[in-house]
């Protein structure tokens, strides 16, 4: 297979839907020689934050000189982010040739009526072929939804963590934060740490009841509160007191939240600190220039952001009051149908002159821009329909007239406005 080959047989499978149980997965990974073997891992699951605080360990393991892998979802602009190597995403030629070697693989398991994978699954699996064949040191797997039987739930890593849990994804995975809480639990191991962000007492109490059962050390991160929390437009400093990584930090991603992510990845590199060398200095550094496009990015006047649920709109949200108190933003807007998202634009509206909606292009499951529309309308802000992202940026732009553009609401929206806003440019501060 060519390049463009590979992404057509990996697309193929999107029509696979989901599937409850690891099974499959694990034939596919045997067949493949068991490559999850093969590296030390760390795994991340959560709500929202997971990605960021992926993003924080790999920067601070790499910053130690250490060869690592970052495996992640979705991805904004290229498939390839979702498999990272040294910090870079898989080459073309790289990704082709493995996505051949696990095809031939699951044709031959298809044929002899053991079943088949879907689209994450498989990508889970070229992921980590790559991983192994490029000898990494320690590979950071982002859990891609749930836990207990998400496809990434394969591996034997040295070390969990669980980011903020919030209701999300409710119909796979349970209509109470308890209930999702549990399923996100299920990645607990026998004998490797948990690290959990500060969470509220009755999650809390799920993850901890089942880390017990499955025999995992627990880390509240509840009894680290970060201090000396100082935040900017840029990033933030704070200062951590977790055991032989004490000390000040700098991170350039915005908001309080991503202090909390930030603190999260040092909960996890507190435990393994001693096995992989870790160094204060170094992952220090690692955490300063750890980046995460697509979360709260300024290009010019523009700040985009992947919020795509409730929890996510109340983090922007939280920025927006704290940085820039009394403004009202521009807002193009675009989201799922399968989110909360009356309660997203509740959030929103309060920041809000008016509001440009679109329809991500090539997503069936995103609402319709018109109902958008009539929900800003009914919230009280001057709202219309684009009919895609370049008409709906072009007029959002013309409608802020000099003040900020705030664009969420969806990773595939922000892909997209990333690439019109010209992401390949440095992002940078609005001008005041």
């Amino acid at each position: 297979m060519n390049y463009d080959e590979a992404l057509r047989f990996i697309n193929s499978r999107a029509g696979m839907g989901k599937k409850l149980g690891l099974q499959n997965m694990r034939r596919l990974l045997a067949r493949l020689g068991d490559p999850q073997k093969s590296f030390k891992s760390l795994h991340v699951a959560g709500t929202n934050g997971k990605g960021s605080t992926c993003a924080f360990l790999e920067s601070a393991l790499r910053s130690s000189g250490l060869r690592t892998g970052l495996y992640i979802s979705p991805y904004l602009m290229r498939y390839n982010e979702r498999i990272q190597l040294g910090g870079q995403p898989i080459g073309d030629d790289a990704l082709a040739r493995l996505t051949t070697i696990a095809a031939r693989e699951l044709r031959a398991m298809e044929e002899a009526g053991e079943g088949s994978v879907t689209i994450f699954e498989l990508g889970t699996a070229i992921a980590f072929l790559a991983f192994k064949e490029t000898k990494i040191d320690y590979a950071v797997v982002e859990v891609g939804l749930g836990g207990r039987f998400d496809p990434t739930n394969v591996i034997s890593p040295v070390c969990c963590a669980i980011a903020r849990i919030g209701l999300d994804h409710v119909r796979l995975l349970g209509d109470t934060i308890e209930q999702i809480a549990a399923e996100k639990a299920g990645i607990a191991k026998k004998g490797v740490p948990l690290v959990l962000q500060a969470q509220e007492e009755s999650v809390k109490g799920v993850v901890l009841a089942a880390c017990a059962a499955a025999g995992a050390p627990f880390l509240d991160l509840g009894a680290h509160r970060p201090c000396s929390v100082a935040l900017s437009p840029f990033g933030a400093r704070f200062r951590a007191d977790l055991s032989g990584l004490e000390g000040e930090y700098e991170i350039r991603l915005p908001g309080a939240h991503q202090v909390e992510n930030a603190l999260t990845a040092l909960g996890v590199l507190s435990l393994i600190a001693k096995e992989a060398g870790l160094q204060y200095t170094a992952v220090r550094r690692g955490l300063c220039n750890a980046a995460w496009p697509g979360r709260l990015e300024w290009f010019q006047n523009a700040l985009l952001d992947g919020a795509h649920n409730p929890q996510g709109a109340l983090s922007a949200a939280a920025y927006l009051k704290e940085q820039f108190p009394g403004e009202r933003f521009t807002l193009l807007f675009g989201m799922m149908a399968d989110k909360n998202v009356e309660e997203t634009q509740k959030i929103l509206a309060p920041l809000l002159s008016r509001a440009v909606c679109v329809r991500p292009e090539g997503i069936p499951r995103a609402k319709d821009p018109g109902e958008l529309a009539r929900g800003f309308l009914a919230l009280g802000v001057p709202a219309e329909e684009a009919p895609n992202t370049k008409e709906g940026l072009f007029r959002a732009q013309s409608l802020a007239e000099g003040s900020k553009l705030l664009i969420c609401g969806s990773l595939y929206l922000a892909g997209e406005a990333r690439l019109l806003l010209g992401a390949a440019s440095p992002a940078r501060f609005p001008k005041n």
